[in-house]
């Protein structure tokens, strides 16, 4: 389960997500009182207090324990979606129609545009992608994707 699935599982029961550098713990309202967490740094490492029984009711509980079970057994590599960049040609003057788009269906297929895809284009690569290309690209200059 990602990272990004299990904050908005959680906050779809009406509970609040914090994040420590070691934890997400989880409160029942906005007065961090935790009633769970789940570590960041160790797979299969969660608790859930009694505290939980006062806050939930019983379908809740058991929501909230199958949600913090499937995060908790979750490998920690494979919690957060890999790193993206745009690839720009650093040779094209117009800087906002500079930017790779490879067609989704025609992998040969591609182009210099905007950022943003356009059709069946993709303009957003993983580092595998990169590295999987099979023309020229050392010159492409990478620009991480933020969202």
């Amino acid at each position: 389960m990602k990272t990004k699935e299990f904050k908005k599982a959680v906050e779809a029961l009406d509970l609040v997500v914090r994040e420590t550098d070691y934890a997400y713990l989880i409160d029942g309202d906005k007065c961090y009182n935790s009633i769970a967490s789940v570590s960041k740094v160790y797979k299969a490492v969660m608790r859930v207090t009694l505290r939980t029984y006062d806050v939930l009711d019983g379908k809740q509980t058991d929501e909230l324990f199958e949600l913090l079970t499937a995060y908790a057994s979750t490998p920690l590599d494979e919690r957060e979606e890999p790193k993206k960049w745009y690839l720009r040609d650093p040779v094209i003057s117009d800087k906002h129609k500079n930017y790779l788009a490879i067609s989704k269906h025609y992998k040969n297929v591609r182009h210099f545009g905007w950022e943003t895809p356009i059709r069946d284009y993709q303009t957003k690569f993983t580092r595998a992608e990169i590295d999987a290309f099979e023309f020229e690209h050392a010159h492409l200059i990478e620009d991480e994707v933020t969202e």
